[in-house]
């Protein structure tokens, strides 16, 4: 009985959390638009939430792939997927602080990271399947399509323009456009956590197993 009210004890904060963090875009979306007064340019509290956001989701794998040999290539790989995303966001700045055409960073650290993931195929062959073979990928698919598809669809011109008209105002299309791309970095984070922590206790559990056959055998 214990056991089985903590579980739903611990299922509940977890909602709770769930509901905090789905709960940050329109906060960050508020402060933007009511407390600095923009209409959600390149430098606004939303674009660099989204740009944290995709830093620690780019973490979360990389960090995978370092703490496991047998992971490594495999999650370096989604790791670098992810930074390539990260410099796309970072374009602008790039080009104003380094030289225009710095997106061809991008690929190659894509080029890199497939020439090594590439050099034991199979074995990441066999971790990309484990990998969207878990529980938690569905979650994070659902993220990335409402950040290339969703939120791209919602945030065309032309869309609001029929629905505006000479009404026509810039913030209001922002607003729906940038609320829903950071919805899709947030649901991405929120999977890659949970990536995170389901692999590091499968290292752990393996590192248990093993000190515990060695003191079996000795």
């Amino acid at each position: 009985m214990s056991s089985d009210l903590k579980y739903i004890g611990q299922k509940i904060i977890h909602v709770v959390a769930l509901m905090v963090l789905i709960s940050l875009p329109i906060w960050v979306i508020r402060y933007d638009v009511l407390v600095l007064k923009n209409n959600i340019p390149e430098q606004s509290a939303t674009e660099y939430m989204e740009q944290c956001l995709l830093f620690a989701t780019m973490l979360c794998y990389g960090y995978i792939g370092y703490q496991s040999k047998q992971y490594r290539k495999t999650f370096y790989l989604i790791s670098a997927f992810f930074t390539c995303m990260l410099i796309r966001e970072l374009d602008s700045f790039f080009d104003q602080m380094v030289h225009h055409g710095f997106w061809v960073i991008p690929a190659l650290v894509a080029f890199s990271a497939i020439s090594y993931a590439l050099s034991d195929r199979k074995n990441t062959v066999i971790n990309l399947k484990q990998f969207m073979e878990n529980k938690h990928f569905p979650v994070l698919v659902l993220g990335l399509a409402i950040l290339f598809v969703f939120s791209r669809l919602l945030g065309m011109g032309s869309f609001w323009h029929q629905i505006m008209g000479d009404a026509f105002i810039r913030v209001v299309k922002n607003i729906a456009e940038e609320s829903t791309e950071l919805l899709g970095y947030t649901i991405i984070f929120y999977a890659s956590v949970n990536y995170l922590f389901f692999y590091l206790n499968t290292l752990n559990n393996k590192k248990s197993c093993h000190r515990n056959n060695t003191i079996i055998k000795s």
